[in-house]
């Protein structure tokens, strides 16, 4: 389960509610607003208006809140749809703080071979950077980064960043992590992409450190400042079955047997 904050300010909440307009064009708009400022914990939309002109703080999205005053409205609304507005809003936030920022990751990567068999250019690599880009503000951004949350509520904070926590790792520990929404709907497992993983640890407050290979290009992944050991264990527990996890699985029993003075013959 994750839980999800943002800014409340006056520019996420009329992000929001477009988004909610978007999602639900059936349900009528002032019904959306009170239903939006209940998420968001407040009486009404209107003390969220007043609440967002006078100061820019964090809040909780509250998806069963939402869709409790929908459903005494007469809408059938899930909760999940609500946390999707929010996480669209909160992605766009990221990506504007972080130029370099696309669905795979950071940077534009080495020039690619294109079908006719030449290099792209610089403009059509930064054009397919764009492209990137543009995916990680889609709707269909938000539920990995809503899963990849799940995932790092879980993952001990370290002063520094730490080598050996690479984003790319990370991404595939999220999305082989079974997490729900707060209210129970299914969430996870699901495929997360390298970049997605990235903004959820940003917008969760994580550091990250870039890097370059040998010609000076990003690597498109980061580092952060999480616990390694921690990872291993989520790791561990969640990919069973993975390489890292066959490693330490033969690793404890390599110890076991040395402990208990046997010798394994193979």
């Amino acid at each position: 389960m994750f839980n999800l904050t943002i800014l409340a300010n006056t520019a996420n909440l009329a992000a929001i509610k477009g988004e909610l307009l978007i999602l639900l064009p059936d349900v009528k708009s002032s019904h959306r607003c009170e239903a939006l400022g209940r998420g968001l914990g407040f009486e009404s939309y209107a003390s969220a208006r007043e609440a967002a002109k006078r100061n820019s703080f964090p809040i909780t999205a509250n998806g069963a809140a939402f869709r409790d005053y929908l459903e005494s409205r007469g809408f059938a609304v899930k909760a999940s749809v609500f946390y999707q507005a929010v996480a669209k809003v909160a992605i766009a936030n990221v990506v504007s703080a972080n130029e370099h920022l696309s669905v795979w990751g950071i940077g534009y990567g080495r020039s690619q071979r294109k079908q006719d068999g030449k290099w792209e250019s610089s403009e059509e690599r930064y054009s397919r950077f764009l492209q990137d880009r543009s995916e990680l503000l889609s709707t269909d951004a938000t539920r990995p980064f809503l899963a990849s949350l799940a995932l790092l509520a879980k993952v001990v904070r370290t002063k520094t960043v730490r080598e050996g926590t690479g984003s790319y790792w990370v991404k595939h520990i999220a999305e082989n992590f079974e997490c729900t929404y707060p209210e129970g709907e299914l969430l996870g497992p699901h495929y997360v992409p390298n970049g997605v993983l990235i903004a959820a640890a940003i917008h969760a407050g994580f550091l990250t450190k870039s890097h370059y290979d040998e010609l000076g290009y990003h690597s498109l992944n980061v580092t952060f400042n999480m616990s390694k050991p921690c990872l291993e264990d989520l790791d561990y527990a969640i990919r069973p079955d993975s390489g890292r996890s066959q490693d330490r699985r033969r690793e404890e029993e390599r110890r076991a047997l040395k402990r208990s003075g046997r010798r394994r013959w193979v």
